[in-house]
């Protein structure tokens, strides 16, 4: 990333950040076209030659079957993550020696150990940035109803409640087996499906005084992850939430948080945020999500994290997700593994 001249209102000019996508899985069919329109996609690794040289050929870029030699031969400003997430902490490594920021999808790692050694890494120098994927904290729907809990529209949070009921046959692991297999995904349903609704209820509830739940496999018996959960937290402010997921559902139905306070309640769901207050037993609908052009479930909200990313770098600011945030969420799915594990 080079300076350019001034602008006239004195901020400093400069050319587009030099990007590489390491990972070109379903997940980088979103993160593609946003490196591509803000910045300048340099280019692309994955093991896989066929895949990798045909994305490359799509947007192109350079590609790469082996991330070092594209750390070391194109000298990336910026470098998203997307791979399985057992070799993540390894790539980060490699990160910080050629001075590259960092962007990880979630989770950061595929246990919590190695999550928090990619967090001390970062925290031990003063190279480079790093943040992780949690997109729905950017959804407007989101930002509304935190705003509306912060002042208390319907007064203090008693509760809340959420649910994650999808569909995951074994095509969808064929396409992708490192996902069925714990040693290189760390879990199923919690580590790749719910763990953006729990870190939605662990961003509010805050710090945990007890958790309880259970753990399943219905379906897919060949695989080592779990497919099915429900658990029980309490925070150390009070306040309860109970959770429920499954990917044996016979279709995909919407994610839905409900927060119950003194006076009425929120509702997440359908990509908008309604509010119902107890007097009148009326739902209405506050706000929203702008729909994504890519996929309409992951909404807007990618690009928003990495405009911001981007814009810290080039600022030198810190108005990005804190790695540190990656581990709350992770926590809490690990707990959950140790405490009860029916596999």
């Amino acid at each position: 990333m080079k300076l350019l001249p001034l602008r006239g209102n004195g901020e400093c000019n400069m050319e587009p950040l030099k990007v590489g996508v390491i990972g070109c899985g379903v997940i980088s069919s979103v993160h593609l076209p946003i490196v591509s329109e803000l910045e300048n996609l340099v280019a692309v690794c994955d093991i896989d030659e066929v895949k990798g040289k045909k994305i490359a050929d799509i947007y192109n870029c350079k590609y790469y079957k082996n991330y070092e030699k594209m750390l070391k031969k194109e000298n990336l400003d910026v470098i998203h993550i997307l791979t399985p997430h057992n070799i993540r902490y390894e790539i980060v490594e490699k990160a910080i020696e050629f001075k590259t920021n960092i962007i990880i999808e979630k989770p950061l790692a595929h246990t919590y150990e190695e999550a928090e050694k990619i967090v001390n890494l970062i925290n031990n120098q003063n190279k480079i940035k790093a943040t992780v994927v949690y997109q729905n904290r950017k959804n407007d729907s989101y930002i509304q109803l935190k705003k509306e809990l912060k002042e208390e529209k319907f007064g203090k949070v008693l509760g809340m409640e959420s649910t994650v009921f999808w569909k995951r046959d074994m095509n969808y692991y064929k396409d992708s087996p490192w996902r069925g297999k714990k040693s290189e995904s760390g879990g199923g349903l919690l580590i790749n499906q719910a763990i953006h609704t729990i870190d939605w209820m662990q961003d509010i509830g805050g710090d945990i005084s007890t958790l309880s739940g259970k753990v399943f496999k219905l379906k897919n018996k060949e695989l080592d992850i779990e497919d099915t959960c429900s658990f029980s937290i309490l925070f150390s402010n009070g306040v309860e939430g109970f959770f429920s997921g499954t990917l044996t559902n016979f279709k995909n139905s919407s994610v839905m948080l409900s927060i119950y306070c003194e006076r009425g309640m929120y509702s997440l769901r359908d990509k908008s945020l309604y509010k119902k207050e107890y007097t009148n037993n009326i739902e209405k609908k506050i706000i929203t999500d702008e729909v994504g052009a890519v996929k309409d479930y992951y909404g807007t909200s990618h690009k928003k994290i990495v405009e911001n990313f981007y814009s810290s770098i080039k600022n030198n600011t810190s108005n990005y997700l804190p790695l540190e945030e990656g581990l709350k969420s992770l926590k809490i799915i690990i707990d959950l593994y140790k405490e009860d594990n029916n596999l």
